[in-house]
């Protein structure tokens, strides 16, 4: 009975609409595919909720805070100890926590197909340990400050940490606030100090404010309460300063589904229904490839940029289509010609660069069958020049180009114009 009162009296049933409405558009908003089923990926989605559920905890811990704070004397003449009360009065803010991560879970499962697993579990856990850490920073500000000013200003500052970061040209700082912008794709998974960076980040904010409360009897601790989150944020900066402004990532390791022959096409298993309709597709763009002289591919391979390809392999370029989208076969036929140019410098013993937009890409996308006007477009002038005068030579000539010009990989200081 006492807790469903409090329920009732607490502010958090009221944010739960307003909440659930803005984790579902931050979500939302991220998937644009159709489900990919990958359940590693479930998981890491749900931290899209993250920018609304650890502002919405945060916010009301500190009303609450407050408003058991007005109870003066009351809390002293209770027959229950000091941590029955506390875990009473925070019980609406936790409840609030777990019904938005419910909901997230819920429209993550929706997406992609799948509930979370393997190591989408730590975004889970983010979504959990994150928010509790920042439910803190909202208490002890609600013990020290007015209600109607401690919750909107920790609720504001929560969200403007999480989310402005991603705005600024230091890149190192988005890492600490925690809220990950992307998933891990099939090939590559997020690493753990993606999530326990930003954990050590905001469990120094916590304890800085839970000593913040207790400066009226100790007035020391004002210096503690400085030093802990001006050390955490350093030293988190020394942990991410290399990272750029990409998470990273180790390959994944999953056996891959292969299937036909000439080449032979291999996928991770989310991507097994469309393994089948890849080899049909990329039958007719390899054959015109193999007609102008580049040797064909025994093995076309799904698979993370830092494993090493080997000759006679081609990494395949390939991602989900988008919802209500069709195949785009000049794109596929693109990327097949950018897994041409990797394939040769690899036939060469020379490991690729990745960076798209080469000119040999670009003169393989026109051979395998690429509509011309639509290259044309994506092509700088003096690049498109240059490639004309390739064209007009002899077969035996343009291939031995193409061969030359992947084997040096100078796209991966110059762009296809220069």
């Amino acid at each position: 009975m006492i807790t469903w009162g409090n329920l009732r009296a607490s502010a958090a049933p009221w944010l739960l609409l307003p909440a659930l409405l803005f984790v579902y558009l931050y979500m939302d908003d991220a998937i644009h595919t159709v489900p990919s089923h990958y359940a590693v990926e479930s998981g890491e989605l749900t931290d899209y909720a993250l920018p609304v559920i650890a502002p919405v905890v945060a916010g009301v811990a500190a009303w609450e805070a407050g408003r058991h704070r007005l109870l003066g004397a009351l809390r002293n003449i209770s027959a229950r100890s000091r941590v029955s009360q506390l875990i009473r009065a925070v019980t609406p803010v936790l409840v609030l926590h777990v019904l938005l991560i419910a909901a997230a879970l819920v429209l993550a499962r929706q997406a992609v197909g799948v509930w979370p697993g393997g190591a989408g579990w730590f975004g889970v856990a983010h979504l959990f340990v994150l928010p509790l850490g920042w439910l803190i920073v909202g208490w002890s500000l609600g013990v020290l400050m007015p209600k109607s000013l401690a919750a909107p200003l920790v609720a504001i500052s929560c969200w403007a940490w999480l989310a402005m970061p991603h705005a600024m040209t230091n890149a190192w700082v988005r890492h600490l606030g925690g809220f990950i912008d992307g998933t891990s794709t099939v090939t590559d998974v997020r690493a753990s100090t993606v999530y326990t960076v930003p954990w050590l980040v905001t469990a120094g904010f916590a304890l800085a404010a839970m000593c913040l409360t207790g400066v009226r009897r100790r007035p020391w601790i004002a210096v503690i309460s400085l030093l802990v989150p001006v050390a955490c944020i350093f030293g988190g900066r020394a942990l991410v300063s290399d990272w750029g402004f990409q998470n990273p990532t180790h390959p994944r390791d999953v056996a891959l589904v292969c299937t036909g022959e000439a080449p032979t096409v291999c996928v991770p298993p989310e991507y097994a229904p469309y393994a089948q309709q890849l080899h049909r597709d990329a039958l007719a763009p390899l054959r015109r490839l193999e007609a102008a002289g580049i040797p064909a591919p025994e093995v076309l391979r799904i698979t993370s940029p830092e494993e090493h390809t080997k000759p006679g392999t081609w990494p395949l370029y390939w991602s989900l289509p988008l919802k209500g989208a069709g195949d785009d076969q000049d794109k596929f036929t693109a990327n097949l010609a950018e897994s041409a140019v990797a394939g040769q410098a690899a036939r060469a013993g020379v490991s690729d660069c990745g960076q798209p937009g080469s000119p040999a890409a670009a003169w393989a996308a026109l051979v395998a069958g690429v509509d011309e006007q639509r290259l044309r477009t994506s092509i700088p002038a003096p690049g498109w020049a240059h490639l004309q005068e390739i064209r007009q030579l002899p077969a035996k000539k343009q291939a031995d180009w193409f061969a030359n010009t992947a084997a040096e990989q100078k796209h991966c200081r110059q762009g296809i114009g220069s």
